[in-house]
């Protein structure tokens, strides 16, 4: 069985790739001079958003709030894999 820290760190990487592919320009952005560059900041940054702007408890923005989603896959976790053992 797989522990829950690295069950929430695929979670946590398939989340923002998800979020890259939906809203877009979260962590592969344009910068200053024009480059499209990799930034980890806003990635992070936008994880926690959902503690600050309350627009993303939106019913239809709950796929794309971190914390939903973390609340969400921790609960799958504790019924479904740790109860297989």
């Amino acid at each position: 069985m797989i522990s829950l820290s690295f069950y929430l760190f695929i979670i946590t990487i398939l989340f923002l790739f998800y979020v890259e592919l939906t809203v877009g320009n979260v962590i592969y952005r344009i910068v200053s001079s024009g480059e499209k560059k990799f930034n980890i900041y806003h990635g992070i940054s936008y994880l926690l958003e959902p503690f600050t702007n309350t627009f993303l408890w939106n019913w239809r923005l709950l796929d794309v709030n971190y914390i939903f989603i973390i609340i969400v896959s921790i609960i799958v976790y504790q019924s479904i894999l740790v109860n297989l053992k």
